[in-house]
């Protein structure tokens, strides 16, 4: 579903592509160093349930830490995440009510980003507009993959399955011009 990424110390608004719909689900839980373990739940007392991989939201949380202590940022009050559904962020404009009620809660005007699209415009045009006789040098590059493969998770590096990685690519007009394009042709979806 779409996000809204919200960085109080910069006071920016960041668009979030979504994960991929099949990535697999765990509780979302905190473990910090001295052991100490929180598993979050819902009203009903259950686990809630996050992707296991979110390499845009792990890219956004590290870029966005200021160095301020973990609990500060857990509780809210350094970053601030919304998901809302599909037909409720393509019927109203949900970036400009978000906006105003964290100008109105803090007194601090918030800065709309759309980062990762941004840097694959700037991208698609740095490598001269590509289409399909020419191709993208870069596409699904490890240069254009958004966050990190491996990160570290209860004393275990656990590596990101390809499919369920992030990149700018996904974002770029050469992505949604032609390569979405030519594999609907492959499937048959141009009849």
């Amino acid at each position: 579903m779409p996000r809204l990424l919200a960085c109080n110390a910069c006071h920016i608004l960041q668009r979030a592509p979504d994960v991929h719909p099949k990535t697999p689900l765990v509780p979302a839980r905190m473990v910090w160093e001295d052991g100490t373990d929180y598993v979050y739940k819902d009203d009903d007392g259950h686990a809630k349930m996050v992707p296991a991989y979110d390499p845009v939201l792990e890219d956004f949380v590290e870029r966005h830490q200021h160095d301020r202590p973990d609990i500060e940022v857990l509780m809210g009050q350094v970053i601030r995440v919304w998901v809302v559904d599909q037909r409720t962020w393509d019927s109203m404009d949900i970036v400009t009510k978000v906006k105003k009620e964290m100008e109105e809660q803090t007194g601090h005007w918030y800065e709309d980003r759309d980062t990762y699209r941004e840097g694959a415009i700037a991208c698609y045009n740095e490598h001269g507009n590509p289409d399909t006789k020419v191709g993208c040098r870069d596409f699904m590059s490890d240069s254009k993959q958004i966050g990190t493969v491996r990160h570290k998770a209860d004393g275990q590096v656990v590596t990101i399955p390809p499919k369920f990685r992030q990149y700018l690519c996904y974002q770029c007009p050469y992505f949604h011009a032609y390569v979405q394009v030519d594999l609907r042709k492959k499937a048959g979806a141009y009849t």
